[in-house]
């Protein structure tokens, strides 16, 4: 049996890509590439890979993704969505796995002109001549619209078969989601954070700070975010499930009501004294309570103190 990559965001173009292939007779191995931004694979993908009878599997590229992130080739999207090189970095990496997995070519769920700024015709090419793969991606959902690739003109892949879908309509997406036998349809693409404005003020500060690392980034996931000092960072927990994992997943200097009944705000970096009274501040302004018994926990070390609630004209100076 002929064998394929594919890459999968976990969204309905690259899911609709995989099932079009395998139509044809091909063995598809989907390959979900982890960028620190992007979610692990769900319980629906699970469900989708054992219903369609493929293969998922995660590949860890963050290392990689930090250092385009910090200076993109080919520059951002809207946000701080470094699209262009992103592909780029996942195609190579998807190429290196061709010999492995005995693959003959790459499968991508891309649309033309569905996104402005990496899926017109021109950025497709560029992507393509950068990665190396000059006529080993086949974009089943636009094929009809572009060359034909390698697979095509060997014969092993049927081009009346593969669709001339293009711009930001669903409509083909969701008459072939249907005739696939697809009862939940996922969202159109994998959500990416680096898409969303608020998320990318805090990488902004990390890239601004030089802290741009793994552990930092997934601490951006939980809470609220205040940079109190060039190299001093406080996490507010939002809700008692975050508290705890602030609790649970790391270790270093905590503050929180000594009667529990508010944020845990955890210190990340280099902080003098009065950095720590700033934040124990921040924690009784969101305990919505003046003059609030706080316990300062540093290692294994409490200290009980009583604090008044920074102002909101101050809080509005730290929060990121």
């Amino acid at each position: 049996m002929h064998k394929a990559i594919a890459l999968y965001s976990g969204g309905l173009d690259s899911l609709l890509s995989i099932l079009i292939v395998k139509r044809q007779g091909f063995d598809v191995i989907a390959l979900r590439f982890l960028t620190g931004f992007v979610s692990p694979l769900k319980e629906r993908d699970i469900i989708y890979a054992k219903k369609f009878d493929f293969e998922i599997r995660e590949i860890d590229i963050r290392e990689k993704f930090i250092k385009i992130l910090k200076k993109p080739k080919y520059g951002y999207g809207k946000n701080l969505n470094p699209c262009i090189d992103c592909k780029i970095l996942m195609l190579k990496e998807a190429k290196e796995k061709l010999l492995e997995f005995n693959a003959s070519f790459i499968v991508t769920g891309e649309v033309i002109s569905q996104r402005p700024m990496s899926q017109k015709k021109e950025f497709l090419t560029l992507i393509e001549k950068e990665a190396n793969l000059q006529g080993l991606i086949l974009r089943p959902l636009s094929a009809k619209l572009l060359p034909p690739t390698k697979p095509e003109l060997e014969g092993i892949i049927n081009r009346e078969l593969l669709y001339d879908i293009w711009g930001r309509t669903r409509k083909p997406q969701l008459a072939l989601a249907k005739k696939f036998g697809i009862e939940i349809i996922p969202q159109p693409a994998g959500g990416c954070l680096l898409t969303d404005p608020s998320f990318c003020k805090k990488v902004n500060d990390l890239i601004k700070h030089n802290q741009l690392t793994i552990e930092n980034i997934e601490m951006l996931k939980i809470g609220r975010h205040f940079r109190i000092s060039e190299k001093c960072k406080a996490i507010v927990g939002r809700d008692e499930a975050e508290n705890e994992i602030l609790l649970s997943k790391y270790q270093g200097t905590f503050i929180y009501p000594a009667d529990r009944k508010g944020p845990v705000v955890f210190l990340v970096g280099d902080f003098s004294q009065q950095e720590i009274y700033t934040a124990t501040e921040i924690c009784s302004y969101y305990s919505k309570r003046n003059n609030l018994e706080v316990i300062i926990k540093i290692n294994e070390e409490e200290i009980r103190k009583v604090f008044g609630a920074i102002s909101d004209d101050r809080i509005v100076k730290y929060r990121i």
